[in-house]
């Protein structure tokens, strides 16, 4: 008779699913660190992808397109304030939901690839996340 529990051995499979779910979670972490930090315009303009950012654009294009308010907006970035015109509104709101899909595409890519990994614990997950981004 054995006086080991076997009820508390981890099989392969079991740690392999484990790390497959730890590198699905650092990824979904690394595209969310990624969309939040936003995109620079041309000119040099920062603008964060958080929700309330993107939120704020919205509202800002839609109010510029039915004529509630008029440009120039003062916006506050991370580096202070600054007067956009609605041209500058609308390219920063389009900047930042497209960098936000493109953040989830890469992401998705990056997903199947680590449910395909047959040892998801030696996967780069950050290099895979920047390849897909780059593509």
């Amino acid at each position: 008779m054995s006086n080991i529990d076997f009820s508390k051995v981890v099989t392969a499979t079991a740690r392999i699913e484990q790390d497959r779910a730890k590198a699905l979670a650092k990824l979904a972490d690394i595209r969310w660190q990624c969309s939040v930090a936003g995109v620079v315009l041309p000119g040099g303009l920062q603008v964060p992808g958080d929700e309330a950012t993107r939120l704020s654009l919205s509202g800002a294009v839609s109010a510029l397109q039915q004529g509630m308010i008029s440009a120039p907006l003062a916006w506050k970035t991370p580096t202070g304030f600054v007067e956009l015109t609605k041209p500058q509104v609308e390219a920063a709101a389009q900047a930042v939901v497209q960098h936000i899909q493109a953040c989830f595409a890469a992401e998705a890519t990056v997903a199947a690839q680590i449910e395909a990994a047959g040892d998801p614990a030696g996967f780069d997950v950050a290099a895979a996340f920047g390849a897909a981004l780059a593509n």
